[in-house]
């Protein structure tokens, strides 16, 4: 399995384009390439922009309700104006959070998207690693590091999670793409920096000025039908994924493959 990591040279294109776009506080990315159908992804689009629709309304609606309660309160002068900074306080930063964490990224990053490049067969998903895996204590040996990996790259990039479906909207583990970062690798990848393929399904590390790959899409290489039919079962039902634990016997020969 130690075939799958690999360090990438400090120089390269690749390595420096991952620099370009991390922090301190990041130190990793998830890729993968998104070879689902043209139409679903148009659908998902077009349930994305209604629902962004919907929550602009809606914060014009509470704006404006606000405001007119504030005018017609029949409250004394000094409690009025109490209760209207307080409860305005309140709305005016439930809105500013949902239109940063939802709104915002869509408008300027998907419908961007969609304006400059359209809707294509395979497109690349980039996003940040989870602040639950980017630094660990110590070392820990590599077969352990892959199961974790696997477990944890599985989850974060889980589309019913995206931060633009609303089954994600109140979920801690609601995900955003890296919109800078998949401009930049578009425009690599039209001047021949880069290659699309370089985003397939795997977990970046950096450590200091060093990036390593677990690529994770080469695992149908390196692992055994009963050994991926054992990684499952060992680190995904016992964790507590209700949505796992209808799961069958006769089910798990048939999950998706690692592939993207």
């Amino acid at each position: 399995m130690t075939t799958i990591f690999k360090r990438l040279p400090v120089h390269t294109p690749l390595a420096q384009f991952f620099s370009r776009h991390d922090d301190p506080l990041v130190r990793g990315f998830i890729t993968r390439l998104d070879r689902s159908s043209i139409q679903r992804k148009r659908v998902a689009f077009a349930k994305a922009f209604v629902l962004n629709v919907f929550i602009v309304a809606a914060m014009a609606v509470i704006t404006y309700m606000a405001m007119v309660r504030d005018v017609l309160s029949g409250m004394p002068t000094s409690l009025k104006l109490a209760a209207c900074l307080t409860q305005d306080s309140l709305i005016a930063f439930a809105i500013y959070i949902l239109l940063r964490s939802t709104t915002i990224p869509f408008l300027f990053g998907e419908c961007r998207l969609r304006l400059m490049h359209g809707f294509r067969e395979t497109e690349i998903i980039i996003r940040k690693l989870p602040s639950a895996y980017r630094n660990t204590e110590k070392p820990i040996p590599e077969d352990q590091r892959l199961k974790r990996y696997w477990v944890m790259a599985s989850r974060a990039v889980d589309p019913d999670l995206l931060y633009c479906n609303a089954g994600a909207m109140l979920s801690p583990e609601y995900w955003t793409i890296e919109y800078a970062a998949v401009f930049d690798a578009l425009r690599s990848i039209s001047m021949t920096e880069i290659k699309e393929d370089d985003f397939e399904f795997a977990v970046w590390r950096r450590d200091n000025e060093n990036w390593t790959v677990c690529e994770l899409w080469r695992l149908d290489e390196v692992m055994t039908e009963h050994e991926e039919i054992d990684m499952f079962k060992n680190f995904l039902l016992p964790s507590g994924r209700s949505d796992l634990s209808g799961i069958s016997q006769e089910k798990l020969p048939f999950l998706p493959s690692f592939k993207s």
